[in-house]
């Protein structure tokens, strides 16, 4: 397999969980907003430059005259072309990649992400905010269930797929460990102290947020607190979204690439030893604390596995003859 070829499998995996990322924070927080609005303290939580963080946009793509309001921020996060984050941009790329390396990859794989973009190309926010915003949020995550499902069912595990479980692992981790570092800096910024049960509607957010609320009642029934969600979010090894289960199944395609071609082993080795690393800070939470420090470690060691990634199976003219 070439090297471009296996960053833009890479790339595919990244840019499908990062649009399922944003969709759910986004339907999330629009249905928080509205479910909290008469509650002055609670409806500061879903702020809209808040949730814009989270998913690591920025405001450059808003005109200066245009007020940060509802309507506002669902366009700057879902179809602004200009913010690379946009939910159209990613699906853009995924689908970029997609037909860059239609020889590789299944047909209905390639037709379930090319309707999906064309369906995509055809929304805009003045038809969203007329209808219903939860129902076109819905009808995304529908869109990605089935590419997913697609790829699940008929693509071969070989390279292109661990690439691809490579990619989505990843960025599945970065992306949690985001809104674990936004809720703990929302606290702190709040003066929202002690970490108890007052943080109810806060706690319910986070779990929604990642799509573990049904997840962790069945480990925590009703209680909800803030250092039981934050252990589950990062420890918990059956949840699929927990940086624990992401961290575990990146390892494992690792693996994988290093069985399959002995020329890689020694690339593999690097990121396979730093993927440990990162697992061993996440070991030692209960140790070191919760706090922001911590987050922090850990999402700079995501960003030196991505680079590690990047460097070892990206750069080299072939990844394998």
């Amino acid at each position: 397999m070439m090297n471009r070829s296996a960053e833009l499998l890479f790339w595919i995996g990244r840019y499908l969980e990062r649009t399922e990322n944003h969709t759910r924070l986004i339907d999330v927080n629009y249905h928080m907003r509205h479910e909290l609005k008469g509650s002055a303290n609670n409806y500061q939580v879903c702020k809209w430059e808040r949730l814009i963080t989270t998913i690591g946009s920025d405001y450059s793509s808003k005109k200066d005259d245009e007020p940060m309001n509802e309507t506002t921020a669902l366009r700057l996060l879902t179809f602004e072309r200009t913010n690379v984050n946009s939910i159209y941009s990613c699906i853009n790329q995924a689908r970029g990649n997609m037909r860059a390396l239609r020889q590789l990859l299944p047909d209905d794989l390639w037709d379930s992400m090319n309707s999906f973009y064309l369906w995509m190309k055809e929304q805009d926010i003045h038809n969203v905010m007329e209808q219903s915003p939860h129902l076109f949020y819905q009808r995304i995550r529908e869109w990605l269930a089935a590419i997913n499902g697609t790829t699940d069912s008929v693509l071969l595990r070989g390279q292109e797929w661990n690439f691809i479980q490579v990619g989505k692992f990843l960025e599945r981790a970065e992306n949690t460990i985001r809104i674990l570092q936004t809720i703990y800096s929302n606290l702190i910024e709040d003066h929202d102290f002690p970490f108890d049960q007052k943080h109810y509607n806060r706690m319910l957010i986070l779990l929604k947020s990642v799509g573990g609320y049904e997840a962790f009642r069945k480990f925590h029934a009703d209680h909800v607190t803030f250092v039981e969600v934050f252990e589950f979010i990062m420890l918990n090894s059956q949840f699929p979204r927990s940086v624990n289960f992401a961290l575990g199944s990146l390892e494992a395609s690792l693996l994988v690439i290093k069985q399959d071609d002995y020329q890689l082993a020694a690339l593999s080795d690097q990121a396979i030893d730093l993927t440990g690393g990162v697992k061993e800070v996440l070991s030692g939470l209960k140790a070191k604390g919760d706090g922001l420090e911590l987050l922090q470690e850990m999402m700079n060691s995501c960003y030196q596995l991505d680079r590690t990634i990047s460097e070892n199976f990206f750069q080299e003219e072939f990844v394998k003859a």
